[in-house]
């Protein structure tokens, strides 16, 4: 008789071999499942963190403090995402940078200087299934880098002749008015009250980051320089910059014997009492024939051009946000050497009162058109700063200030006496085929002037946070 062995029984090991298995899958499971957890909450983690960089950045201005950085990326942060602890602000350490061989942030300190700002911040994440493994959990860290432009600012100023008729307290050039002396005492009206005006916008800016740059105009441009630089990076170089700037101070007028023999003089009474601005060619009795293309000083054109070429200048900003304030008290009458007119474009047909300039906003001429004038010019440069293709693509912010910039004198019975106006609006609303990228703001008066820099001011800054 056979037998068969008697089989071993195994029904604990196949038990043992189903919860190792259980177990595997679980962890399967838990990779799965717990690793999409850690991805979906490092992409939310992400954006909040992105998003806090962006608004910590916009703080970073003039005043700040750390608590106004630190208090924006936490804002955005739990907003987004409300788990998040040790949320942590870095900006450029200049002691740190100069110091510390192993320094951790030394690319938030570029050159030249932008507004960087880098957050930092944790999550912690609870597993599901993992803990079956012994994983409870894990900690995830993002970080992310936040700019705000940074901002360049040319200011365009008129200081032609009419920037001293009111030194005296009253309107049109008199005695008291005098270039000589007002320019001497630092206190032209109302260029005075300009300089003042332009130097608490410059207060608004944060050097040095921000850049400022200051032409001003009146026959010819002129670019100012401080410290024997255009571009002004810190406050007070900016300020004792505008401080500087004088009023158009020609030679006095003396008939028929003035050197040179061409453009404005200053006229004196006998006792040398000052009476407003004169022109040989125009003037004097013996001059054929009266050609007056020496005798303008509203050169706007030239101006922009020069405020234009500044944007190209190295180092070139081109993240920068790039802005022109002009500020004129009348209508363009004068324009840079072009071919064939060492003294600028003067049409014959213009060459009686108001001078070198026609009194048709609504006509433009092209350059090398035999009528092409001062007011051509000045539209033509406003094109070249604005266009964002052919041009610098920057925006012009322009002010008018005083009567004359909406009732100046015509030459016949029609015409715009706005024209200056009418030349303001095109170039900060109409310029380079770009609509309504600045503003025109109207000033009757100096006074009015603190109010519409500041508004520049602030739409500047809306400009940087959008």
């Amino acid at each position: 008789m056979l037998f068969s062995p008697k089989k071993t029984r195994q029904r604990g090991q196949a038990i043992m071999l189903v919860a190792i298995a259980l177990v595997g899958l679980l962890a399967m499971i838990g990779l799965l499942i717990d690793g999409g957890a850690v991805f979906i909450q490092s992409s939310r983690l992400k954006r909040a963190i992105d998003a806090a960089a962006v608004s910590a950045a916009l703080q970073f201005r003039e005043g700040y403090s750390d608590a106004d950085l630190v208090a924006a990326a936490q804002e955005f942060v739990l907003l987004n995402e409300g788990e998040t602890y040790d949320i942590e602000v870095f900006i450029c350490d200049e002691t740190e940078l100069a110091t510390n061989p192993n320094y951790e942030h030394t690319d938030l300190c570029t050159t030249p200087r932008r507004k960087l700002v880098r957050i930092r911040g944790t999550n912690d994440i609870d597993f599901n299934f993992l803990p079956v493994i012994g994983i409870d959990g894990t900690s995830i860290t993002s970080d992310s880098v936040g700019e705000a432009a940074s901002v360049d600012v040319v200011i365009v100023i008129d200081a032609s002749l009419s920037m001293a008729d009111l030194t005296d307290g009253t309107p049109g050039p008199g005695p008291g008015d005098d270039p000589a002396l007002c320019n001497a005492n630092d206190n032209c009206q109302p260029f005075r009250d300009i300089k003042n005006v332009a130097k608490d916008f410059i207060d608004t800016l944060f050097f040095p980051y921000d850049r400022v740059a200051v032409v001003t105009f009146d026959r010819s441009p002129h670019l100012a320089t401080f410290g024997g630089t255009s571009w002004q990076q810190s406050r007070s170089d900016a300020r004792n910059l505008i401080d500087s700037l004088t009023v158009f101070q020609p030679e006095t007028c003396d008939f028929p014997n003035h050197t040179p023999p061409i453009g404005p003089c200053l006229n004196r009474l006998a006792n040398g009492s000052y009476t407003g601005q004169g022109c040989v060619p125009w003037t004097d009795s013996t001059t054929n024939p009266k050609n007056p293309t020496s005798c303008t000083s509203s050169n706007i054109g030239g101006g922009l051009a020069v405020a234009g070429n500044q944007f190209a200048q190295v180092p070139i900003r081109e993240d920068s946000l790039w802005v022109v304030i002009l500020l004129a008290g009348g209508p363009a009458n004068a324009t840079d050497p072009i071919a064939g007119f060492p003294y600028g474009a003067c049409p014959q047909n213009t060459w009686t009162q108001p001078l070198c300039r026609d009194d048709d906003a609504s006509v433009r001429h092209s350059s090398g058109n035999l009528n092409f004038d001062g007011d051509d010019y000045a539209r033509d440069m406003s094109d070249f700063i604005v266009d964002p293709i052919n041009g610098q693509g920057a925006v012009i912010y322009s002010i008018g200030l005083g009567e004359k910039v909406r009732n100046d004198r015509i030459r016949g019975a029609s015409g715009d006496f706005d024209i200056a106006e009418q030349l303001l609006d095109y170039a900060a609303t109409e310029a380079g085929g770009v609509n309504d990228q600045g503003i025109y703001y109207y000033a009757p008066n100096a006074a009015e002037l603190r109010d519409v820099f500041r508004s520049i001011a602030e739409n500047i800054a809306t400009r940087i946070s959008q």
